[in-house]
């Protein structure tokens, strides 16, 4: 891992603080609700049928999710009313933190009058407008804000392109206000079937901003290994090599196993783990599920 140790942000749910950073594990961002790509979320968020929030919201969290995403953009509904639902659903559901996640700056702003705890942004880009909308009401709000390394031009193919754009953010936000300490950099994923340096550029990207920039850095996973068979162990080998970079939180699927043993493993490896006892309570876990699994047979 990089020597660079960067601050700790702490995110607070309704009863849960969540620590980022500081040479830790990388903390689990659970993925699942948002309707991208999920055509049974988006009819259920058209139809108002937001109570299957609170079964994604559970489940993720009972997998190892430590802080929630939230995302409700179907096109053609009330986002910020269904943003608000959102909201009270998740939080009456479980404790952890969440990210707001939508495009919408009225969105934003409404979720984050209502939301109980700290939250974090997810998130600005380079382009000015965004930045014009979202990095004063992360100020006002005293959210953690996600950065993602995207301009006008797109996503930059190189580290030194992203690099740029990260530091950009950062010295906008700092102007109105914002700590460096509360920004989180999302270096950018590309699918690597489709860009074959992609995922180089991410991983060299992370190890810069964390060495040089001194803050912390997120990413996309999943998007590494999109049209790309096995894809749930290559996410789980690349969470691993960008943790060794410095990465110090992730978007994720919290369901997926093979992600489940590499985190359980990582908290081992990094004394986090003490008498290995997370370890082998997940081992047994998985243990029982294979027996039940074969009696089924």
């Amino acid at each position: 891992m990089p020597c660079a140790v960067v601050p700790v942000i702490e995110l607070k749910g309704t009863a849960k603080t969540v620590k980022i950073g500081g040479g830790m594990t990388p903390v689990l961002v659970g993925e699942r609700i948002n309707p991208t790509n999920r055509k049974d979320l988006i009819a259920k968020l058209k139809a108002g049928e937001f109570e299957v929030l609170e079964f994604e919201a559970k489940r993720q969290v009972e997998n190892g999710a430590d802080i929630l995403d939230v995302n409700v953009g179907v096109p053609g509904i009330d986002e910020k009313h269904a943003m608000q639902e959102a909201l009270r659903i998740v939080q009456d559901a479980v404790d952890v933190p969440l990210w707001i996640d939508t495009s919408d700056p009225a969105v934003l702003e409404i979720a984050l009058k209502n939301v109980r705890g700290r939250v974090g942004i997810n998130s600005t880009t380079g382009e000015e407008k965004r930045m014009d909308a979202v990095i004063p009401l992360a100020a006002q709000y005293d959210a953690a804000l996600v950065g993602l390394c995207i301009d006008d031009a797109g996503i930059p193919a190189t580290s030194e392109k992203r690099v740029e754009i990260a530091t950009r953010i950062i010295d906008r936000a700092e102007k109105e206000g914002m700590d460096r300490k509360n920004m989180i950099i999302d270096c950018v994923a590309l699918a690597c079937g489709t860009a074959s340096t992609g995922a180089k550029a991410t991983l060299d990207t992370i190890r810069i901003v964390t060495e040089e920039l001194g803050v912390n850095t997120t990413v996309g996973l999943s998007n590494v290994s999109f049209g790309l068979p096995d894809r749930p162990r290559l996410n789980a080998s690349f969470m691993l090599m960008c943790a060794g970079q410095g990465m110090t939180c992730f978007i994720g699927n919290p369901m997926d196993p093979n992600m489940q043993f590499a985190l359980k493993s990582s908290k081992l490896f990094w004394g986090e783990d003490k008498f290995a006892m997370g370890y082998l309570t997940y081992f047994r876990k998985m243990q029982a599920a294979q027996a039940a699994a074969a009696e089924k047979k």
